[in-house]
């Protein structure tokens, strides 16, 4: 039994469907609400590998946590918050969500 769950524990340890996942914090001008982030929420939830997403109004920073592989480039978060009303003004990205 013990060499049972030794096996499983390293098998899921070692699988890389397992990624981590990362989060990419965006400023963005105009975001003041949760009915006007509404459509920018619904551009990145249809685009593979975004798991989630939250807005800090205070802060200005739209949060995005994305499987390991998925990546944005400039271009289209510039027209993807321009679509929705909004400026994007720099990414971060860390490495868990």
């Amino acid at each position: 039994m013990k060499k049972l769950l030794f096996l499983s524990l390293l098998l899921i340890s070692t699988n890389p469907a397992f990624a981590a996942d990362k989060e990419h914090l965006m400023r963005a001008d105009g975001a003041v609400c949760p009915a006007c982030a509404y459509g920018l929420e619904k551009k990145f939830m249809k685009i593979d590998g975004v798991k989630a997403f939250d807005v800090d109004f205070k802060a200005g920073i739209v949060s995005v946590c994305t499987e390991e592989t998925t990546t944005f480039t400039e271009e289209q978060l510039v027209t993807i918050f321009r679509e929705s009303g909004y400026t994007f003004r720099g990414e971060e990205i860390k490495d868990q969500c």
